[in-house]
């Protein structure tokens, strides 16, 4: 078993993609080259057409409210695992992009192939979280 400071460790590089701050959706559309830069000073950049079906998704006045990259976490919570992505606007899109009822308005859980679908449809616009 790992010790609690390696596992610690583990989890930070496997999130060193994530961003530090993360931008409104408003932000990123406005941009010529939509981009965010993760928590490893890398560039990430952000596919306008992904935030487009985003935005389609939602009311103008949400685009100031969520937040992208939308972050998919693991939940281990849920006996054989899955992953969720939480946030009222952030929920909103994931169900219609996936044709999925959320599990309470602030949540929606994703077993893999809601996740495969979503990963393969926002490539750009979404990223997981891995937590313990």
């Amino acid at each position: 078993m790992l010790e609690n400071g390696t596992f610690q460790k583990l989890i930070m590089v496997m999130n060193k993609h994530v961003p530090s701050t993360r931008k409104t959706l408003r932000d990123l559309m406005s941009q010529n080259e939509p981009a965010y830069v993760g928590k490893d000073g890398n560039t990430y950049r952000v596919s306008k057409d992904e935030l487009e079906i985003i935005a389609s998704q939602i009311e103008d006045y949400e685009r100031g409210g969520i937040k992208i990259p939308i972050l998919i976490m693991t939940d281990t919570s849920y006996p054989g695992g899955a992953w969720k992505v939480m946030g009222r606007i952030e929920t909103k899109v994931v169900s219609r992009i996936i044709g999925r009822e959320p599990d309470t308005p602030e949540e929606i859980r994703l077993f893999h192939p809601h996740f495969v679908d979503l990963r393969k449809r926002l490539p750009s616009s979404t990223t997981v979280l891995y937590m313990p």
